[in-house]
């Protein structure tokens, strides 16, 4: 079939991308109507609808969906090929050297920030973008230059690029460990208060890996951030599990200890995606670089293999 108008098309994928003709009139400095009318023309030209519409929002069909995402891969593909092939002025230089990061926020506020500096001292002509992604999902901008995510260590996506494994180890404030009620087994945990992650579940596995007899896993308070648990922690307000990223800087400052040496794995790790075609960009690969380095000096300084 004769390819559709390349207007239309683009005003479908702005609009499935955003759920919204509203926005997606924004983007493209068209009107609603505009759109809309865009949007009917290629329904017609391919003989299928793509939206379900209701009041006030617009849902993908299940056929638009496919659809939809192989046309912003496509859009993607050109805008790379396009900067790739402007290599003239000052602006083009000035893209190449700013990262756009999407990042897991306890990677990005409990490791990453506080290393930012030696990026900046380390490549001063290169800025960042940053946004925070949750867990959900694959997770993060996918319009972004690089995202870091918590994924599963089987995760099955060759875009993917484990960064590091990951270690839980219990982890307290220094007063915990300490006096004649101190913190100095696993079995000291009955008087001590738990701090969880989201979940109960965490400390149910580690307790139970043990073979902790007499303390209530499901006892104590759960944050749904994990960097209000550390920080829990931190105040001397129970016993949290934390990560290997999440330890370190406050392990190596003092602000917190692990009371008994116990570290077990779990099936998760952080891994980097690279958006197709961004991998060749100047800023990208000086960030890409910078932090394989740093993450090298995290395994040394936490003994990790």
């Amino acid at each position: 079939m004769p390819l559709p108008s390349l207007n239309a098309i683009r005003a479908f994928e702005a609009a499935a991308r955003l759920l919204s003709f509203k926005e997606a009139a924004e983007e493209l400095r068209l009107t609603p109507s505009a759109v809309s009318r865009h949007i009917r023309s290629l329904e017609q030209a391919l003989g299928v609808e793509l939206f379900e519409r209701g009041f006030r929002q617009v849902q993908l069909t299940e056929k638009a969906t496919h659809y939809a995402r192989r046309l912003t891969d496509a859009f993607n593909v050109i805008r790379d090929a396009t900067e790739e092939v402007s290599v003239y002025g000052p602006a083009r230089k000035r893209a190449q050297k700013r990262v756009s990061l999407s990042i897991n926020s306890t990677f990005m506020n409990l490791w990453l920030a506080d290393r930012l500096p030696r990026f900046r001292a380390a490549c001063p002509a290169c800025e960042l973008e940053v946004s925070i992604h949750d867990d959900t999902g694959k997770g993060g901008n996918p319009r972004a230059d690089l995202r870091i995510l918590f994924v599963r260590e089987d995760e099955a996506d060759a875009s993917l690029s484990p960064l590091i494994s990951l270690i839980i180890l219990p982890v307290c404030a220094p007063a915990l460990a300490k006096g004649p009620n101190g913190l100095r087994k696993p079995a000291d945990l009955v008087r001590h208060r738990l701090l969880h992650e989201n979940t109960t579940a965490w400390w149910e596995e580690w307790i139970a890996g043990v073979g902790v007899k007499g303390v209530d896993a499901k006892s104590g308070a759960i944050f749904h951030d994990p960097s209000l648990a550390i920080r829990e922690a931190v105040n001397g307000g129970g016993v949290a599990l934390a990560d290997n990223i999440m330890a370190e800087d406050l392990l190596a400052r003092g602000q917190l200890v692990t009371p008994f040496p116990i570290r077990r794995a779990i099936p998760s790790c952080y891994a980097l995606a690279v958006r197709p075609g961004a991998a060749s960009l100047a800023g990208v690969k000086q960030f890409h670089q910078w932090l394989l380095a740093e993450i090298a000096k995290h395994k040394r300084a936490m003994h990790l293999t």
